[in-house]
């Protein structure tokens, strides 16, 4: 099934839908705050989706750093049991300029073949985001490159077949515009075009009241996101999987051959699932008219 910009996620996200999350510092943030998560839900409420951020800052379609003996993206997305991937990269490299183009394709096509998994994945490419400048001048520059790798990146979802979700958005008014609440701003528009181009609901008008009781939603989320943060990227990795694993402190004192951390680190998941059913709870109680 092909899916071209604008057109319906009709089948794309079915009922309990892993949904894995890629990018650079634009989708940790997206995922960090709940805002894209919120309006994915409230689009979709009632068909339980989950949401997995493997985004790292720093990721572009070119290379994804990692920990000593930390898992690739094929076998996280694998581990969590992804059926969607929500790609976004573009902004970070649009600033090699437009000779960097064709070489920001290829790399992405060879990102898109890995994380699709010969087709068992579902990719959804999302375009760049504004990213707020220092100047006016700055921000123009970096507009008209955005736009350019935006482009390159639709050509590309046409080309293979994909759902390409435009990061439609309202840029910050004025010098003097609050930074973070542009930010967060720039983080709800996004998730929402996401929503609405997903759902086939592009052009609806939102109601305000409507669209403040569903923000109660977005503490949960966050809250969720923290537990599975704190699982999937603990601080203290190099004891888990890393050089450390041999240390004393790894082990059990009483048994040094039995690893205790592996398995305390396997408790955030039903504390992640619980925060899961409190959302779906929320989500329909939201969705009644």
């Amino acid at each position: 099934m092909a899916f071209v910009a604008g057109a319906r996620g009709d089948g794309l996200l079915p009922n309990g839908s892993m949904v894995g999350i890629l990018g650079g510092e634009a989708m940790v943030a997206a995922s960090e705050s709940g805002y894209l998560e919120t309006e994915m839900i409230r689009a979709f409420p009632r068909q339980h989706l989950r949401f997995r951020c493997l985004a790292w800052e720093g990721d572009t379609v070119f290379e994804q750093k990692r920990d000593l003996n930390f898992p690739s993206l094929e076998a996280q997305l694998d581990q969590i049991g992804a059926a969607v991937v929500v790609a976004q990269f573009g902004e970070m490299e649009s600033v090699e300029g437009e000779a960097k183009v064709a070489m920001f394709v290829g790399a992405y096509e060879q990102l898109i073949d890995r994380v699709s998994a010969g087709g068992k994945r579902r990719v959804v490419l999302v375009g760049s985001m504004r990213a707020p400048a220092l100047s006016a001048a700055q921000e123009q520059r970096h507009e008209a490159m955005r736009l350019v790798y935006s482009v390159a990146v639709q050509d590309l979802a046409k080309r293979r077949g994909l759902l390409f979700v435009a990061a439609v958005e309202t840029p910050p008014k004025g010098p003097g515009v609050d930074r973070l609440e542009s930010r967060e701003k720039r983080l709800t528009e996004i998730g929402r075009s996401l929503a609405l181009q997903l759902s086939g609901k592009v052009g609806m008008q939102m109601n305000p009241e409507v669209e403040g009781r569903w923000q109660t939603l977005r503490p949960a989320i966050e809250a969720k996101n923290r537990l599975w943060f704190n699982y999937w990227r603990p601080q203290n990795w190099a004891f888990l999987n890393g050089d450390r694993t041999a240390q004393p402190s790894s082990r059990d004192h009483l048994d040094p051959s039995k690893r205790w951390f592996p398995a305390e680190m396997e408790e955030f998941i039903p504390l992640i699932e619980k925060r899961e059913r409190e959302i779906d709870a929320l989500a329909a109680k939201l969705a009644q008219p």
